[in-house]
């Protein structure tokens, strides 16, 4: 008799089992899965939107254009006319700074000043 109580214990619990295992378990399963996806997705979206901010705030503290000044063999500040000096990057206007120390040697040295506004900030080239 009591070998029957627990037989039909046993085969309850185990269709209880396979029953909450096949409807609710799966599904529990399935929505962490989907979760943790979600949660990385949000986590990658939040660390480009930041990188964007960062990007975008070091973009306004560059200089808005460039200028180059050409200094004689004393250090006064010449103008040669069929220079050209101000320059909107500074991949350009070191180019040129380059260019130009090349071109007249040691008679000029040329200076790199990056212009934000009415603020000059200063660079010397070699």
């Amino acid at each position: 008799m009591y070998e029957a109580i627990i037989s039909i214990l046993f085969k309850s619990i185990d269709l209880l089992y396979k029953w909450l295992s096949e409807n609710f378990l799966s599904h529990v399963m399935a929505f962490g899965k989907e979760f943790g996806a979600v949660l990385v997705f949000i986590s990658a979206v939040v660390f480009l939107l930041i990188t964007v901010y960062f990007i975008m705030k070091q973009a306004k503290r560059l200089p808005r254009r460039y200028e180059l000044e050409a200094l004689d063999q004393e250090g006064k500040r010449v103008l040669i006319p069929e220079l050209r000096v101000t320059f909107v990057t500074y991949q350009a206007a070191a180019s040129y700074a380059e260019f130009y120390t090349k071109l007249y040697e040691d008679k000029y040295k040329f200076k790199l000043i990056g212009i934000k506004d009415k603020i000059s900030i200063v660079r010397r080239l070699h």
